[in-house]
């Protein structure tokens, strides 16, 4: 491993241990959970203490408003599902439910959220809510570190790969 690739992983390594850790305490505090889960926007977000216990586990350099999308979407799962696979954020929604034949998120759907444009965290905020909620607040725990970083970094090569890994598993699925 080089140098340049170990100072860019650790970081994010520790800022993903620090938000899964705090994710898992709202399990234990289902208040928090819920005050969190009420905000409509990252700023309201910023206003539950819960939201402050996360800054204080994370790294300090971190964008607070993108710190706010990224607990506001955590508080909305319900659950972390077991899988033996490593998946993608974008792969499971196109996932069809068990017992399903479409996708888990509609491909209109998903076009609606990549068409958000960069950094604008006000409107993907209620966005990436609402397909958590549609896909029963759960999502496979190999998902979590993508969906962190995706959230926190709303950008033109996130909503690439979130693409790539959708339509490259929808494919699979009308074969």
């Amino acid at each position: 491993m080089t140098e340049t690739t170990t100072q860019t992983e650790n970081p994010w390594q520790e800022v993903i241990r620090a938000t899964v850790a705090w994710r898992n305490a709202l399990d234990e505090n289902r208040g928090d959970r819920a005050e969190l889960r009420r905000c409509r926007s990252p700023a309201e977000v910023a206003f539950v203490p819960a939201f402050y216990r996360l800054r204080v586990r994370a790294p300090e350099n971190l964008d607070p408003e993108r710190l706010a999308v990224v607990a506001g979407i955590l508080s909305h799962l319900d659950s972390l599902l077991e899988t033996e696979k490593r998946e993608t954020i974008a792969g499971y929604f196109a996932r069809p439910a068990p017992g399903g034949s479409g996708p888990r998120i509609s491909e209109p759907r998903f076009r609606r959220i990549l068409r958000v444009p960069d950094d604008d965290y006000a409107e993907l905020y209620p966005m990436l809510a609402r397909l958590i909620r549609q896909v029963d607040r759960k999502i496979p725990q190999s998902a979590v570190p993508g969906l962190i970083r995706g959230v926190y970094w709303w950008n033109q090569k996130t909503k690439r790969s979130w693409a790539e890994a959708y339509y490259e598993h929808v494919t699979r699925n009308e074969d």
